[in-house]
């Protein structure tokens, strides 16, 4: 027999507002992806320049196939960017690839 309890109910708000964000992330992704950023770096040069400036100086940064599989990598110090997003001047790309930096950074301080 199935038991029921009633705190399985507070797990669909829960689940409702992992679906809603899930759609709100990769909807504006999508969005911002369309637009260029006026320096046309790619997201790959924006990365390795903040590293660059930073106690993260030795990082490397890798491409790696997928769709927004990008991760930086503390044991082997590599900040890695997906396929789409290496080489992409896009805004939404240079996003990625700074706040993934940006974890690289924190592991080195």
């Amino acid at each position: 027999m199935f038991y029921f309890d009633w705190t399985f109910w507070l797990l669909i708000p829960a689940l409702i507002f992992a679906l809603y964000a899930q759609n709100k992330v990769k909807s504006t992704y999508a969005h911002f992806s369309r637009l260029a950023s006026s320096s046309r770096m790619t997201a790959a040069e924006v990365a390795e320049e903040i590293l660059k400036y930073s106690p993260a100086s030795d990082v490397r940064v890798e491409r790696i196939p997928g769709h927004l599989t990008d991760h930086y990598d503390p044991r082997k110090k590599v900040l890695r960017l997906s396929e789409d997003v290496y080489d992409s001047p896009s805004i939404a790309a240079l996003g990625v690839a700074a706040h993934e930096a940006g974890h690289a950074i924190q592991h080195a301080q």
